[in-house]
């Protein structure tokens, strides 16, 4: 009986732990840079950048003009393949439809913080 008790309260506890992945349904679309930060430092060079997800191909003006690269999504883990060679950590806001992107590009930190569109 006990055992039978401890079983329940594991699986109830396990089923509450909140599972902060984003799912691929939820990244395709478009995203606006509401803040960004280089190394740390809020930056205004990146107002009016997107990264737009479809299915497979990210289209982005964060490098300056529009780029397209093929991607993928693991587990917060965005690579782009395909036309530029970044990777990204994903993680979710507690504000709904907000994200953050972090990355490293030729040892320069970034972050952005990016809102549904």
């Amino acid at each position: 009986m006990r055992f039978l008790v401890l079983s329940f309260f594991s699986l109830l506890l396990a089923s509450c732990v909140n599972d902060t992945s984003i799912k691929q349904d939820e990244l395709t679309g478009k995203w606006i840079v509401m803040e960004a930060l280089r190394n740390n430092k809020k930056t205004n060079t990146l107002e009016g950048a997107f990264f737009y997800f479809d299915q497979h191909v990210l289209t982005t003006n964060f490098m300056g003009g529009e780029n397209q690269a093929g991607y993928q999504l693991t587990k917060n883990v965005l690579q782009l393949t395909k036309g530029m060679d970044y990777t990204f950590h994903l993680e979710r806001t507690p504000e709904q439809g907000v994200i953050v992107m972090k990355t490293k590009i030729q040892k320069t930190e970034f972050l952005f913080k990016l809102k549904k569109e």
